[in-house]
C-alpha cells in the first residue's frame, strides 16, 4: 500500500494511520511539541503512475488519490472542490508591470474557500476511522466547510465554536448546513472538552497544539499539484500565501515537495508567507531566525482570518527550506489589494487579498523579476464577509436617483 502511515515532522518518528491528534509522542516524552503528517512510498507510487491521469477533471481532490491518505473510493467524500482557476488579474498584473503575476482563485470551491480541499481530505479520514461527531474552532470559512462536509459525509453531530468577530452571514451558513455554531470567547477549552470527553473528531489545524489533525494538509497539497498541471508540468518561481496557522503554506509546499519525490519536477518555489504588520508573529520569528512561532500580544488586523497570535513550526521550517521569507503588510496595503482584485474582477476577503499585497510589496520593492512566474493564493471570496466589504465601499448605491444624478455619478455629458 503506498501510504507508509504517520511521520513526526521533527524527530521523524512513525507511526500508523488512526485517530492522532496531539501531534508526535515520541517528542512529547522528551517535552517538545511537534506535529504529525502522512507518509507514502513515493518510490513505489513512481513506479506505476502517469501524470496524464491528473490533468483529466476528476471527482474533486480524489483525482490525486495516489498521494491521499483514503483509499476506499466509498470513503472519499467531496462536493467537486478543487479545479480552481490559475488567472492573471488584469489590474494587479497593470499596477505592478508584472504580466506573469496569477492568483490561485480558491473562492470557486463549494463553500467559497480553498478550507474545502482541508475538509474533503479531514473528514474522510474521519469517517473512515468511524467518527460521527467533528468539531472546529473557527474565524468563518473553516467552520462553514466543516459543516459543509459533515453534511455531505453523514456526520449526526457538528458543533462550530466562532470567534466573536465571525460573520453573521457564515454562522447562518453553518446552521445551514445541519451544523451547531456558538460563539465563544474561550473556544479552546470547549474544543478540549468536546474532544476528550465526548469523542469528537477535531477538523483542525494541524499545528499549533494542544490538539489537531494530520490529515486535513493534504488536501491542501493539491493546490501545489493543480498549479504544476496548470503551468504546463512546471512550478511556479515564488509562490505567496497568507498565513495564520500556517497550513496554507504547508499544504503547498508538501505538495511540491511530493513532485520532486515523484520525479515530475526538480525544483520547488521559493514560499513567501503574508502576515497583516499587526498581527506578525511569523515575520518576527523569521527576522529573529527562530525555530518556533512566538506569539503576538494584542494582535490587530481588518483581516480577521489571519489574525492569529502565533503559528506552527512546519511552516516556518517550510519558509526556510524553500529559501523563501515571512513579509508583513499594512492594513492600507492589504485594502488597495482587495481593491485592484475587485477592479480585476475578483472580489475576496482581506485575508486572501494579503498575498496579493505581500507579492506587490515585493515586486515594489524590486525583489522579484519580471521573467519570474509568481503565484498567489487567494483563499476565499468577499462575499462571506459582507460586513467588511460594506466599510470598504466608497458610498452606497443610490436609491431613486433623478437621470441628472445618473449622469453626474458615470461622468456622462
Amino acid at each position: 500500500m503506498s501510504v507508509l502511515g504517520l511521520i513526526c515532522t521533527q524527530c521523524a518518528a512513525q507511526y500508523p494511520l488512526g485517530p492522532m491528534f496531539y501531534g508526535c509522542p515520541a517528542c512529547q516524552d522528551t517535552g517538545v511539541t511537534s506535529a504529525l503528517t502522512v507518509a507514502y512510498d513515493y518510490e513505489a507510487i513512481a513506479a506505476d503512475f502517469d501524470v496524464e491521469t491528473w490533468a483529466k477533471p476528476g471527482h474533486g481532490i480524489w483525482r490525486f488519490a495516489e498521494v491521499l491518505p483514503v483509499k476506499d473510493p466509498d470513503q472519499q467524500i467531496s462536493l467537486g472542490e478543487g479545479n480552481t482557476a490559475l488567472v492573471r488579474p488584469r489590474v494587479v498584473c497593470e499596477t505592478i508591470g508584472f504580466q506573469n503575476l496569477y492568483i490561485k482563485n480558491e473562492t470557486t470551491n463549494p463553500s467559497w474557500a480553498f478550507k474545502d480541499r482541508f475538509h474533503a481530505a479531514s473528514l474522510s479520514m474521519a469517517r473512515s476511522m468511524g467518527f460521527t461527531k467533528v468539531t472546529s474552532s473557527t474565524t468563518g470559512n473553516h467552520g462553514v466547510s466543516t459543516a459543509a462536509y459533515a453534511a455531505a459525509a453523514g456526520i449526526d453531530t457538528c458543533v462550530i465554536l466562532c470567534h466573536s468577530e465571525s460573520s453573521e452571514l457564515q454562522r447562518n451558513m453553518i446552521r445551514m448546513y445541519g451544523g451547531h455554531p456558538f460563539v465563544l470567547e474561550n473556544r479552546f477549552q470547549y474544543l478540549e472538552m468536546l474532544i476528550n470527553e465526548h469523542g469528537f473528531y477535531p477538523s483542525t489545524t494541524m499545528e499549533p497544539m494542544p490538539n489537531g489533525t494530520p490529515y486535513g494538509i493534504e488536501g491542501y497539497k493539491t493546490i501545489a499539484f493543480e498549479i504544476y498541471i496548470q503551468l504546463d508540468r512546471q512550478v511556479p518561481d515564488h509562490m505567496f500565501c497568507p498565513i495564520a496557522a500556517g497550513d496554507s503554506l504547508f499544504g503547498p509546499w508538501k505538495g511540491y515537495t511530493e513532485l520532486k519525490k515523484l520525479h515530475l519536477s526538480d525544483r520547488h518555489p521559493v514560499m513567501h508567507g503574508v502576515q497583516p504588520a499587526g498581527c506578525n508573529p511569523y515575520v518576527q520569528s523569521f527576522q529573529q531566525g527562530r525555530q518556533d512561532v512566538i506569539v503576538h500580544p494584542d494582535p490587530q488586523s481588518i483581516a480577521l482570518s489571519i489574525r492569529d497570535d502565533t503559528g506552527g513550526k512546519p511552516a516556518l521550517q517550510a519558509i526556510y527550506d524553500s529559501g523563501g521569507d515571512a513579509i508583513d503588510v499594512s492594513e492600507d496595503e492589504i485594502i488597495e489589494a482587495v481593491r485592484l482584485l475587485a477592479r480585476s474582477g475578483y472580489l475576496v476577503e482581506t485575508s486572501s487579498a494579503a498575498s496579493v499585497a505581500g507579492a506587490i510589496k515585493a515586486a515594489r520593492e524590486g525583489r522579484l523579476s519580471k521573467d519570474q512566474t509568481i503565484v498567489c493564493l487567494v483563499t476565499g471570496s468577499g462575499a462571506k464577509w459582507p460586513e467588511v466589504i460594506a466599510s470598504l465601499v466608497d458610498k452606497p448605491a443610490p436609491i431613486e436617483p433623478t437621470w441628472e444624478e445618473i449622469k453626474a455619478q458615470v461622468g456622462l455629458v
